[in-house]
Parts: structure tokens; C-alpha cells; sequence
């Protein structure tokens, strides 16, 4: 293998062991991150959480969605659940009584079907809501920003709208760095910085000799004592 295939391995390798270090940084739990998709694509609506609720629900679905964003208080999965993204099911979100906007999502659609209402979810790259009949659109709820819609059971995706990507970013920045407990960007930090240490180790190492050479943290704590 020559020296340049070496050097795009090498940095390949690193970016892949940072990508696979922040991820077990997020969900020590990988199976928590799968249950996520499988609930995303089978929404857990469940109308029968209305048992579980002891205010009276109103009838108009605009008062309905007034009402679960007071029973459902905003709170970040990392504050909530512990990870950067979390699907719940709608009676934990009413257990809790926090969530965010899938938490809120899964009460008021449940909520809907409970009552008859038809709804559609939809989503866009940094949030979910549902739609109902005569709900009025808003900067961040409406058919423009929407990429992803659940209609009578089936999925319709369109190229999302990249116009507020400075909004998107923002959003992505509060939700997965910001709010991340402190220790837990120590550990992702500390691991970022091995792994790049060794990467870039390896290819100093192959553009000097053109070669690999076998590297190992405690073979360099030996080297330094000596």
C-alpha cells in the first residue's frame, strides 16, 4: 500500500473512531438510539392516555394543543431522558409531565385520536408537531419547513427546506451541545483528543517512514520513563 492510501486510511480510521466515541458518548445505550427509529416510524400514539389524565381535556383541538403544551412542560431529552434524542410514548410523557416537541407530539395526537379528530404528523429537521383541521401555520410549523409527514398511516418525504439553516443550526447547537452535562463533554472531549493524538501519531509516523508502525499509549508511558 503506498504512502498516500496509508495517510487516507489512517485519517478515515480517526474520523470513524470519533464518530463511533461521540455516539457511545450520547447513547451508552445503543439500543435506546434503535427503539428511537422504530418509534419514529411507528408513532406510539395511544388514545387510551386519557385515563391517565385527571384535568378536563377540551374539545377543540386548538384548546386541546393549549392544554398539553401546559400538562407537558418543555424540557430537553438530555434533562429528561439522559440522551441528545428521545422518542417516549405518550404515557410517560404524561407521567413526567416534561417533555419536548415529540413529547408533546405523542400526548396531543393521542389525544386527537382519543376524541375522533383527524390529525397528520409532521416533521421538519429540528422539530415535530401535529397538524389538525383549521390549524393556522407558523415560522416553524408549517408545509414549507415540513420534509417528513405521517398521512392516514404512510410516510411522505420531500427535500427539506435549507432557507433557515442558520435557524437549524442554532436549534441543533441548544439542543445536542449546550444543554449536555458537563461531565459528559469532558469524557467526549478527552476521548476526541486521544484518538486524534493517535491518528495524528500514525501519520507522522507513515509520512517519516512510509510505513505503519505498531503504537500503543502504554508503549509510549513505558518510552517516557526511561
Amino acid at each position: 500500500m503506498d504512502v498516500k492510501r496509508k495517510k487516507r486510511k489512517i485519517i478515515l480510521i480517526t474520523i470513524a473512531v470519533i464518530l463511533l466515541w461521540t455516539f457511545i458518548v450520547c447513547y451508552p445505550n445503543p439500543y435506546v438510539f434503535v427503539r428511537n427509529f422504530i418509534r419514529y416510524i411507528h408513532f406510539p400514539v395511544d388514545p387510551s392516555i386519557v385515563s391517565l389524565i385527571n384535568e378536563e381535556i377540551p374539545n377543540d383541538p386548538i384548546d386541546i394543543e393549549k392544554f398539553v403544551r401546559k400538562l407537558v412542560e418543555y424540557e430537553y431529552d438530555w434533562v429528561n431522558y439522559g440522551v441528545p434524542w428521545y422518542v417516549p410514548t405518550p404515557d410517560d410523557a404524561v407521567m413526567r409531565r416534561k417533555g419536548d416537541c415529540e413529547s408533546r407530539a405523542m400526548v396531543f395526537a393521542s389525544i386527537l385520536s382519543a376524541k375522533n379528530i383527524p390529525y397528520n404528523l409532521k416533521a421538519s429537521l429540528v422539530h415535530i408537531w401535529v397538524e389538525y383541521p383549521n390549524k393556522k401555520s407558523s415560522a416553524y410549523e408549517n408545509e414549507d419547513v415540513s420534509y417528513i409527514r405521517k398521512v392516514d398511516g404512510r410516510y411522505r418525504i420531500k427535500l427539506p427546506d435549507l432557507s433557515q439553516w442558520k435557524h437549524y443550526a442554532d436549534v441543533e447547537k441548544e439542543m445536542l451541545w449546550d444543554v449536555m452535562p458537563m461531565y459528559r463533554k469532558v469524557i467526549m472531549l478527552s476521548g476526541w483528543v486521544v484518538i486524534l493524538f493517535s491518528g495524528c501519531f500514525l501519520f507522522v509516523q507513515i509520512a517519516l517512514t512510509g510505513r505503519e508502525t505498531k503504537f500503543s499509549f502504554l508503549s509510549l508511558i513505558k518510552k517516557t520513563k526511561t
